[in-house]
């Protein structure tokens, strides 16, 4: 089937909304960390084009590392399942550094479960639509610092015989 390119150029309401919710908090900054740099990097386009600054992290040593010296970080969005520090542990760290500093974690349907005590405002699921992303990361600057604490306690170990 072919279907002829429109010269003009469409925008949908919609899209226009997830533009004007992002702008709310234009320029807030967005601390990505997400191993796959693939998803690192549509995640990164997504929230750039809502007009947040964004700096990238692959792991969560880089993710401390970057908490530890940009102080405007506004917003941490985290990755749950990664190698190494998942993405529980470096939001454990990263509040003990910082207490008041939002976390989102970008989690598929399987990681849901092992997040106990986080609600769905602190979760954006995978796959994820622009609009989606926009209402979240929103929410979590613009919600009170009680609301989007993740309310982690000590690590628990687990022993089995």
């Amino acid at each position: 089937i072919y279907l002829p390119r429109s010269q003009t150029q469409s925008v949908s309401a919609s899209a226009a909304a997830v533009r004007e919710a992002g702008r709310q908090r234009a320029g807030a900054h967005v601390l990505l960390v997400d191993d796959d740099n693939a998803v690192r990097e549509v995640t990164a386009a997504m929230l750039r084009s809502l007009g947040y600054v964004v700096s990238e992290g692959g792991s969560g040593g880089a993710a401390l590392e970057m908490l530890d010296s940009i102080e405007d970080i506004a917003l941490v969005m985290v990755d749950f399942a990664m190698p190494g520090m998942n993405g529980a542990e470096l939001a454990r760290q990263g509040q003990a550094r910082r207490p008041r500093l939002p976390v989102l974690f970008i989690t598929g349907f399987a990681e849901r479960l092992t997040l106990g005590g986080i609600t769905d405002d602190q979760i954006v699921g995978k796959p994820f639509t622009e609009q989606e992303l926009a209402q979240k990361v929103r929410a979590a600057l613009n919600g009170s610092p009680a609301e989007n604490v993740v309310p982690f306690g000590p690590p628990q170990r687990v022993f089995s015989r």
